[in-house]
């Protein structure tokens, strides 16, 4: 196992720089064009193209891999990406930002296509699990990192965006330099979304419920942090808080849905979660910013879980072999709810306040949480024995499903 790790260090490193440019870049739009006083519903709009991009490239970014090989598909679209974030510290129009966030979001499911077939081609069955681990904090820990370049000077200065551009650019020279030529990409087919919804209702809906609320709170958040006088090395905390939140609850949250009926779990982290965002927006008000961290914290470590747990229970009600074309399915529904979130959400935060976007986000919640009610009445509970292993999301942009120790796998 040791072996392995260390052949695949470049492909990790990569990653990490390749994270910390998002990280940095996700912080770097909202709050540079909401300092440029543009409106939140245009903002919300912006900041939804990402996910139009990130369904454009989950559709066709196994072909590209396949025809040009992972390592130039990774270097050909982490470089366009880097141009992308380059051309915006010479022009802050909103149509400049716009195309950068669709190309993006392209260039980044293309990419962490090309890192996690890698990897998948790269491990056993034995030590998928152990490498998904290690990919996922390499990617919690550079989006974590990635916040704190906004300190580096004030969020108006141009030169955070060739800072990005540049992590953009050192993400290419590990992996370029590496002598692993990488694993052959296979065709995969993505099963029709009427099937999955009649093989599992609550793990579809329950996914692209997860793509809308997990958009608006994670985008949107450096918005709603504006409100508040929450900037600068305040603002890197802050958006920490909610990203180590995201990882943290990911432990305690796996453990009881392996243990319990997964969808008392999952109605139970959804009332909590919208208490939580209820008492984010008290503690804001009241200016109690220590309360406030731990607040968002919570709800944003519920909210990260709740694509994992959709993926768990859609491969409770189904076979080994259906699990990876089920997989490309809820992908598709994250990346529509993706693009619905945002948007949505900021007409809301537009007409009314800022501070809607914890409230839209906890009502959406409690009707998830009415239809969970609804599905446990229609469908008795699935023995314990009998359901799928929880297994962590470190990023909800993946689109090689081979990675997931649950699917199928040729050693």
């Amino acid at each position: 196992m040791r072996q392995l790790i260390q052949s695949l260090i470049p492909l990790f490193v990569s990653c990490f720089i390749l994270l910390l440019g998002n990280g940095l870049i996700n912080v770097l739009v909202p709050v540079s064009m909401n300092l440029q006083g543009i409106a939140p519903d245009t903002i919300g709009f912006v900041l939804s193209l990402y996910f139009v991009g990130l369904l454009i490239g989950a559709l066709y970014s196994a072909k590209l891999v396949k025809r040009a090989g992972h390592i130039r598909m990774f270097a050909g679209c982490v470089a366009l990406a880097a141009l992308c974030i380059l051309a915006c510290s010479f022009s802050s129009s909103t149509l400049v930002f716009a195309l950068m966030r669709v190309l993006l979001g392209f260039c980044n499911a293309c990419a962490f296509t090309a890192m996690e077939s890698w990897l998948s081609g790269s491990s056993t069955s034995q030590t998928r699990g152990k490498v998904l681990a290690v990919y996922n904090a390499v990617v919690l820990a550079g989006l974590f990192g990635g916040q704190f370049f906004m300190n580096i000077t004030t969020p108006s200065d141009p030169s955070l965006f060739v800072i990005a551009g540049m992590l953009f650019c050192g993400a290419l020279i590990p992996i370029v330099l590496s002598r692993h030529p990488g694993p052959v990409v296979s065709d995969t087919q993505i099963m029709k979304l009427k099937t999955v919804f009649n093989r599992s209702p609550l793990g579809l809906i329950c996914c692209l419920v997860s793509g809308i609320i997990y958009s608006a709170l994670f985008n949107l958040l450096p918005v709603f942090s504006q409100t508040y006088g929450i900037t600068q090395l305040s603002l890197s905390w802050y958006m920490g808080a909610a990203i180590f939140g995201a990882f943290v609850l990911q432990f305690p949250i796996g453990y009881l849905s392996d243990r319990f009926d997964r969808r008392r779990v999952l109605f139970a982290m959804l009332v909590v979660s919208a208490l939580a965002d209820i008492a984010v927006v008290l503690f804001a008000n009241g200016r109690f910013h220590v309360p406030m961290y731990i607040a968002t914290a919570i709800t944003a470590g519920i909210i990260a879980c709740t694509y994992p747990l959709s993926i768990s229970e859609t491969f409770d009600k189904l076979e080994g072999h259906e699990m990876v074309s089920a997989m490309g399915c809820l992908i598709l529904a994250f990346a529509i709810g993706g693009i619905i979130g945002p948007y949505s959400t900021s007409l809301m935060m537009a007409w009314f306040h800022n501070d809607m976007l914890f409230y839209v986000i906890a009502v959406i919640q409690l009707l998830l949480a009415v239809f969970v009610v609804i599905r446990m009445t229609a469908r008795s509970a699935l023995p314990i024995d009998e359901q799928e292993q929880f297994v962590m999301q470190g990023s909800v942009i993946s689109s090689a499903s081979e990675l997931d120790p649950r699917t199928p796998h040729h050693d």
